[in-house]
């Protein structure tokens, strides 16, 4: 990607990652009904947001830090728009997860689907210059399959959250 490129994704998941942060900052505490502070709900979200913007100064220092040697050629196309459109279906997978659940399938069953879909989606161009897809497919949906199975146990028996 190009500095520019860098700069940019950098200044974006830092705003996100401030944004976060501060609607975790704002959240009731919930002190009123005796709750920890550990168990708050806005601590996890907080420190993702913390974690975020700690990783667009990762991300903008090593912009910064990089020669223009190192920058592609001018001649180079820009990879820039490449991953913008990964990042959109990115979120757009996960937006479709989203609005799919609770609409009477099984969590465990919509997990495993956008696990597949999303490992798929991504890996098909290397399974297919690698000549193997099948393997690659078979792999995904095991993946999937397990995934979906522990992330259902761990709300499930850890967080005590009902699922639909």
């Amino acid at each position: 990607m190009s500095r520019r490129g860098e700069l940019l994704s950098a200044a974006f998941w830092a705003l996100l990652g401030g944004a976060v942060l501060v609607a975790s900052w704002r959240m009731d505490r919930l002190a009123d009904r005796g709750i920890s502070a550990l168990s708050a709900p806005g601590l996890t979200p907080g420190v993702i947001g913390a974690l975020m913007l700690l990783l667009a100064a990762s991300l903008a220092w090593r912009a910064m830090r990089r020669s223009d040697a190192a920058a592609p050629a001018a001649g180079d196309a820009d990879p820039l728009p490449h991953a913008t459109s990964r990042t959109l279906l990115a979120g757009g997978l996960c937006l479709l997860f989203a609005l799919s659940l609770g609409r009477g399938a099984p969590f465990a069953a919509e997990a495993a689907v956008f696990v597949f879909l999303f490992t798929s989606v991504f890996s098909w161009p290397t399974w297919r210059a690698e000549r193997r897809v099948a393997r690659g497919l078979a792999q995904a949906l095991a993946i999937a399959v397990a995934a979906a199975l522990a992330i259902s146990w761990l709300f499930e028996s850890v967080f005590l959250v009902r699922l639909p």
